[in-house]
């Protein structure tokens, strides 16, 4: 076991701590305090944050931090720079209105086009009884005519009449399944847009509060918090920094960022509360919705995070 190791142990020991009391003081997993008092360096998140824990070990425990890191700084590794892996912010995907084709232009005017066409050849159906009729009249006071031709004349009339009816009959449908689609097309607009209308209201009047600190822990509370639709981005503006997300006490994510990259936590629908825990506040930057969170922290000290709408608890 490594000395500084030992000497946190012992330290724990006469304070009456358990590594789970521990735990739960410094929100430091068990697995890394464990590493800490083993001397097993390499298994924490980074060497920033091996200098970090144990100042945070030691405090807790009763130990002056700095004169313990300045006796055992061979035993402790320097901070290098770490090459992460970035984790991007996920680009919101947009969806651009295609114009549209001649096709979907001329389906649009495809009614008012077949009206059109019925009430030109009903012009031309009558126009051509009227000439016809004109036509059989005066034929009718030079020349004798025939039963049979009569007859036809007739029932070219009587042919001609029925056709118009037939006409005018599919123009009055075709205008009543035109106002038809156009009502319904413009109601579905209406309530679109007011459902979209609603939503956007609901989104404008989120805010986060001011936080109430207790020791390592800053309490926000969260008003108008959609029911779904959440995300949480992330950053290190001056620094690296580790972090992690949990909800209901389950870690969502976690990893180290550096300096100038960011991550994007979507949040599951139903989601009311949920935790962030940062080994450099100060250096780190928390969004909900497009609205920042004001982290009260000039230590490296890891802070816990905690956000629950109001009414309600945090985990």
């Amino acid at each position: 076991m490594d000395e500084i190791g030992q000497k946190l142990r012992e330290a724990r020991l006469e304070k009456g701590y358990t590594l789970d009391d521990l735990q739960q003081i410094t929100k430091i997993q068990k697995r890394y305090l464990i590493a800490i008092e083993e001397g097993h360096f390499d298994a924490l998140p980074g060497d920033f944050y091996v200098r970090a824990f144990i100042k945070q070990y030691a405090q807790v425990v009763g130990l002056d931090a700095e004169a313990l890191m300045e006796q055992y700084q061979q035993d402790i590794p320097e901070v290098k720079p770490e090459n992460v892996v970035p984790n991007p912010e996920d680009s919101p995907t947009r969806t651009a209105n295609k114009p549209q084709s001649r096709g979907a232009r001329l389906r649009r005017f495809l009614p008012q086009i077949i009206i059109a066409l019925v009430a030109v050849v009903i012009i031309a159906v009558v126009y051509g009884s009227t000439i016809i009729s004109q036509r059989s009249n005066d034929s009718t006071s030079d020349i004798p005519v025939s039963k049979s031709s009569t007859k036809d004349d007739s029932d070219s009339i009587a042919s001609s009449k029925k056709s118009s009816r037939k006409q005018a009959s599919r123009k009055r449908s075709a205008q009543s399944s035109s106002k038809q689609t156009t009502s319904s097309s413009s109601s579905k607009t209406v309530a679109k847009g007011s459902s979209k209308q609603r939503a956007t209201s609901s989104g404008s009047k989120f805010k986060i509060s001011k936080p109430s600190i207790s020791g390592s822990t800053q309490n926000f509370t969260l008003s108008h918090f959609p029911k779904s639709g959440n995300k949480v981005v992330l950053k290190a503006s001056s620094g690296s920094a580790w972090v992690s997300v949990s909800v209901a006490g389950t870690t969502t994510w976690q990893g180290t960022l550096d300096s100038g990259k960011s991550h994007t936590v979507r949040l599951a629908s139903g989601t009311t509360s949920f935790t962030v825990s940062t080994g450099n506040a100060p250096a780190t930057t928390v969004k909900i919705n497009g609205k920042k969170a004001a982290i009260k922290s000039s230590t490296s000290v890891v802070q816990t995070l905690t956000f629950a709408p109001k009414n309600s608890s945090a985990e």
